[in-house]
């Protein structure tokens, strides 16, 4: 580049000096004329002398260097190019930088334009690009906005905690400062926002946890020691009563260890319930994968469970495989806990609505989000989800209880939940996994003719 440079140069110069040879010949020979018109001097004296300075400025041009004329402005560029990369150089370590941090960050103008936004922060406004349009229109948080307005005029930096408008709630702390320019433009301003949800989540998980273990726990507690109390002493000599007892505090233990278990599990879905998911699964295959894992259950309970594969598209989404196994878990063990004797369960999936089971007869009762309710949510098309349908052919749900069904704790039959092994949490971990999904739950029932829970997922692209 630097030999490009100088002959960029020489040439220029080259050109440069002919221009100005030609100018000295042409305004010499015009003095010379205008001399001899005059008649000032004589006209072979004005001639010599004519010839003279053209030879002399000939020889000077000869013999003078181009790269003689080139060496000062090449060192001259040179150094305002050094300068320049090294101003680019360290803009692009500013940048890389800035891609790196795992928090958002924003930079915006004196007009609260966006000049540049990491990933992270398109990635909390939802977006591939931010740049150019006015921060008010990318995060919906007019605190923030305003807040930036001031740091911009007062040059004083600010902090705002906020809270995120969406499918996922999200409380946050946006850290603003000033940028100087140095110069005389308007300063800009830095914003950065941390993420406080999982910290909150965890703190309010632990104060659940105590309120609903301490809860729950509290009656096969007292259930246990009562016949610990019984066994040290009216039953201590009774080898029946041993037995009997014995067998009682088994399963009260292991409905403990369920519903620790269940409530752990929920914990760490709550906890990551605003993250998105990253991995893509076919939703038809892991939903033969947990019928394949309950075949025992199946055999055990001489349940009859049905699977259809409703099309012929891709059922491929963006998902989490633990969480969707879990929930398609949860919701087939419901349908044999409660589809009857024998149980008998339908499991469908398939792309767009999931069809009504009820369509015959008197209206079914729902709860929770319809097909379209999730897909305008989603700004897509009804044709862009996929379902997973889980049917049973038990004795159905009362209208009054289905809002309920997914709350923490709750039963429609307690003793009945409890014979079955249930904890009351299966239909709320259902409930939190589609929510981080974003996706849409819901329940329908007519009583006597069984129930049907339907899982709408966004389509993977």
């Amino acid at each position: 580049m630097q030999n490009n440079l100088a002959t960029l140069i020489r040439n220029t110069a080259a050109r440069v000096r002919s221009r100005d040879f030609m100018w000295a010949i042409g305004i010499s020979a015009g003095v010379c004329v205008a001399l001899i018109i005059a008649q000032l001097a004589d006209w072979r004296l004005a001639v010599l002398a004519w010839a003279a300075f053209l030879a002399a400025l000939s020889v000077r041009y000869r013999f003078s260097s181009g790269r003689v004329w080139a060496a000062p402005v090449q060192r001259i560029i040179e150094t305002e190019l050094s300068a320049q990369k090294a101003e680019l150089a360290r803009l692009r370590m500013a940048q890389g930088v800035a891609r790196a941090l795992p928090e958002p960050l924003f930079i915006l103008d004196a007009d609260g334009m966006v000049e540049h936004a990491n990933p992270a922060a398109l990635d909390l406004v939802g977006m591939t690009e931010a740049s150019g349009r006015h921060f008010a229109s990318v995060l919906r948080a007019p605190s923030v906005f305003e807040a930036a307005e001031n740091v911009i005029t007062s040059n004083e930096p600010v902090t705002v905690e906020f809270t995120t408008i969406g499918g996922v709630e999200r409380t946050c702390r946006a850290h603003i400062t000033p940028i100087e320019t140095g110069d005389d433009e308007p300063n800009r301003a830095l914003v950065f926002i941390r993420d406080l949800t999982s910290e909150l989540r965890v703190e309010q998980m632990r104060a659940d946890f105590i309120a609903s273990a301490s809860h729950e726990l509290r009656t096969p507690l007292a259930s246990v020691l009562g016949f610990i109390e019984t066994l040290r002493g009216p039953a201590k000599d009774d080898p029946e009563a041993h037995d009997k007892f014995l067998s009682v505090m088994q399963a009260q233990a292991e409905r403990m260890q369920r519903l620790v278990a269940d409530l752990m599990s929920l914990s760490r879905i709550e906890l990551n319930e605003h993250v998105p998911p990253r991995q893509s699964l076919d939703l038809a295959e892991v939903t033969k994968d947990v019928i394949e894992s309950l075949t025992p259950l199946f055999e055990a309970s001489e349940a009859i469970v049905d699977f259809t594969k409703e099309t012929d598209q891709p059922t491929d989404i963006r998902a989490d495989h633990d969480e969707v196994f879990q929930a398609i878990q949860n919701l087939v063990d419901n349908g044999v806990k409660y589809g009857g004797e024998p149980p008998m369960v339908k499991v469908k999936v398939g792309r767009g609505a999931a069809p009504t089971p009820f369509k015959d007869g008197p209206p079914a009762h729902r709860a929770g989000d319809s097909a379209e309710q999730v897909a305008a949510r989603l700004g897509v098309p009804v044709d862009d989800l996929v379902y997973v349908q889980v049917r049973d052919f038990g004795v159905g749900i009362e209208r009054s209880d289905l809002p309920r069904l997914t709350e923490r704790f709750y039963r429609v039959s307690v003793e009945r939940s409890r014979k079955s092994g249930g904890t009351g949490l299966g239909l709320a971990i259902v409930k939190h996994i589609m929510n981080r999904h974003k996706g849409g739950f819901q329940i329908e029932s007519r009583p006597a003719n069984g129930a049907s829970f339907t899982c709408h997922f966004h389509a993977a692209k």
